[in-house]
């Protein structure tokens, strides 16, 4: 076929495509770049932009089924210690994520917190396996700890509780005792970071953190009225990778107090690590 008539059939074919989309008989697609661009998920590389995602972009699924959940506790050797944990793993009939959350607790609270609202049995009925711990001398961990905290999540990491995956880690408050110092020595074990108003977030060197690329959501209560609420994102800000989320209506615990907005922001995350 000549060029000319490849042109003019080219011409042909553009000038009744633009005329159906026009009339509204034909709607053009989205297209995947624009919807990247207007919620700030990919950086000119192609990589996530952590710092400016969208991660409120999706809405919770309304038909997802937690019923057949599978719940699982138990207690295992962590650094000569008994640790009680709670497992949720998804149901038989949802497929594996590959993801695995793992939780830690504030000074007021237990694993069982997880539960009780509602983050174990969601995050685990989108295929993650969902793990959460009573830190020692918390809940069902009676005995307590003196030892290197940054080593006993190593250990919990590398047990066979965790299958040697690189979890999500999420540690609100007092917890941040164990993950602060982890994270500026083995951030490479884990796959995403959510600090929520952490202690310690001036234990590690700015030196250091300033080199972690952990993606990493900064969360806190805007109405947190503890020091803990200026301080971590004051400190954590310097990592590559984080992005600070001040939650509404919310004071120190604010995964409890807004539970269906951090569950929003924990999904997004989830799905955005996934890409």
């Amino acid at each position: 076929m000549k060029s000319w008539v490849k042109l003019l059939v080219v011409a042909v074919f553009v000038f009744l495509w633009c005329y159906l989309t026009f009339t509204g008989l034909v709607k053009l697609p989205e297209l995947d770049i624009l919807k990247d661009m207007s919620s700030g998920i990919k950086s000119p590389d192609n990589k996530i932009d952590w710092k400016t995602v969208d991660l409120y972009n999706k809405s919770l699924p309304e038909d997802i089924n937690k019923k057949h959940v599978i719940h699982t506790t138990g207690t295992i050797k962590i650094e000569g210690l008994s640790i009680f944990y709670r497992k949720a793993s998804p149901p038989v009939s949802v497929k594996p994520s590959g993801q695995t959350i793992l939780l830690l607790h504030g000074r007021s609270f237990t694993s069982e917190i997880w539960q009780k609202y509602g983050t174990m049995d969601l995050m685990a009925a989108f295929g993650h396996l969902v793990i959460a711990v009573d830190l020692p001398g918390y809940g069902k961990s009676t005995e307590p700890y003196h030892g290197d905290r940054s080593k006993f999540i190593l250990s919990i990491i590398r047990s066979e509780l965790l299958s040697g995956s690189r979890p999500v880690l999420i540690s609100p408050s007092m917890s941040g005792e164990y993950s602060m110092k982890f994270v500026g020595e083995h951030a490479d074990m884990l796959s995403g970071y959510i600090p929520v108003a952490p202690v310690a977030t001036g234990s590690v060197p700015q030196s250091v953190l300033q080199t972690v690329k952990v993606p990493t959501l900064i969360v806190y209560g805007e109405n947190d009225k503890t020091p803990m609420a200026k301080q971590a994102p004051n400190n954590l800000r310097i990592m590559p990778n984080s992005q600070e989320v001040p939650l509404k209506n919310a004071g120190h615990a604010a995964y409890l107090d807004v539970p269906d907005v951090f569950h929003k922001l924990l999904y997004n995350f989830m799905e955005l690590l996934h890409q």
